[in-house]
């Protein structure tokens, strides 16, 4: 589950022990941004700014927020790989048929 900003750079600084001064001069993100996240007067930043602090932490963003939506997709299309032509058509007629069922019919 994806958690907000705030939360993640806070769970950040707690684990490294790293001060926001050293987190916005190695991600070139002002520190007073990030003291307003942090303080709650702000739960997010821009997307740029947030990549630089993630990368500074040396995760992705998708790891700092807590998103494994990436990675389930890579699971899942590890996967696939696996599956021979037959075993896909299989799949893909049964996700098919089932996307297009009425609402309330039997699954």
């Amino acid at each position: 589950m994806t958690r907000p900003f705030r939360d993640a750079l806070i769970e950040a600084l707690d684990a490294t022990g790293w001060t926001l001064k050293r987190v916005a001069e190695e991600s070139g993100v002002s520190e007073e941004q990030l003291k307003k996240v942090r303080q709650g007067k702000s739960r997010s930043t821009n997307v740029d700014d947030a990549l630089k602090v993630a990368h500074v932490f040396g995760v992705t963003l998708d790891e700092f927020l807590g998103d494994d939506t990436s990675a389930v997709r890579s699971e899942a299309a590890q996967l696939w790989m696996q599956l021979s032509q037959e075993e896909r058509d299989i799949l893909l007629a049964a996700a098919r048929g089932r996307a297009v069922l009425p609402p309330g019919a039997a699954r």
